[in-house]
């Protein structure tokens, strides 16, 4: 059974998130870094319309 898109979206962006998250605890960007990107991945799940 496939995922509707929404929730296929939202998954997407999990992964993204935990991905810079993994960055800032090696220490490959800032907190500064991270927040920015989360935000931005957080926006463009506002953006998504269904």
């Amino acid at each position: 059974m496939r995922k509707p898109k929404k929730d296929q979206a939202q998954a997407e962006a999990a992964d993204r998130i935990r991905e810079f998250k993994q960055l800032l605890d090696e220490g490959a960007i800032t907190q500064e870094e991270f927040d920015q990107q989360k935000a931005k991945i957080l926006g463009e799940q506002d953006d998504l319309k269904f």
